[in-house]
């Protein structure tokens, strides 16, 4: 008998549509499914997988569950290939208007999820997840922004600083949401054609070093009974605001 992970790897997407836009994208090298399920969906992508040359097993419950950390898959998984980043340089060099989102510490995967499924809903440029202080690309995100992860635009910088660097240089002003006396409305705000967008944790909000960096400061206005919105809501706010004057697609 396997022993069981202390966590789920992180080469691993679960759920059916994780796995489904997992295989649209082309990201999979081998796909794991019930044998005895009676799941339509499931026998769909297994068959999609074994027409595109994929690895695909039968294997029983306990298998699943045991590599998905006890996760709701469901009933299928697949195994991915090495995830590739955006290119930060070429998407702030390209014309015309642009909006990134820049995620400050943000670790919750139910939040980076759903800020991944608003930003290719929206049209969002990239997404910089920094290599440390935050979450990565990992199942629990996956699942969370319904496979949506992989056709994400994400760019994973060393640090958040590098990538304010390289925005400034071609153009962008950075915009961090936030409170304080020199926030402004962002209803009222004049968005920048080229706007990196700085969301905060819920906790903490954006960080010290970012808020300096940052040439503007908004926040959402909203009933004083209402002390916050978490991450995911507040960024699908902004980003429609932003829409809203600049014509993404």
């Amino acid at each position: 008998m396997r022993p069981k992970p202390n966590a789920t790897p992180d080469d691993l997407a679960f759920g059916i549509n994780a796995c489904a836009m997992a295989l649209e994208a082309g990201v999979v090298r081998q796909l794991l499914y019930l044998g005895e399920t009676r799941n339509d969906r499931v026998h769909a992508l297994a068959q999609t997988a074994t027409d595109a040359g994929i690895r695909v097993e039968q294997v029983d419950l306990r298998r699943l569950d045991e590599l998905t950390g006890g996760g709701v898959h469901q009933g299928v998984l697949v195994r991915l290939r090495e995830l590739e980043s955006a290119d930060l340089r070429a998407v702030a060099a390209a014309p015309g208007p642009s909006l990134a989102v820049l995620l400050d510490g943000i670790t919750d995967p139910q939040n980076v999820g759903a800020i991944l499924r608003t930003a290719v809903a929206a049209g969002v440029a990239a997404i910089v997840l920094p290599r440390r202080r935050g979450a990565q690309l990992t199942p629990g995100v996956h699942r969370a922004s319904a496979g949506l992860s992989f056709l994400a635009p994400v760019a994973s910088p060393q640090n958040l600083a590098q990538a304010v660097e390289i925005l400034k240089e071609n153009g962008f002003w950075v915009v961090a949401a936030d409170t304080g006396d020199d926030a402004q409305p962002a209803t009222q705000f004049d968005w920048p054609q080229k706007t990196a967008l700085v969301i905060g944790s819920e906790a903490d909000g954006v960080s010290h070093l970012l808020r300096r960096e940052s040439d503007f400061v908004v926040s959402i206005p909203m009933d004083a009974r209402v002390e916050s919105l978490n991450a995911g809501v507040a960024c699908g706010v902004l980003c429609y605001l932003y829409r809203r004057q600049w014509a993404l697609y």
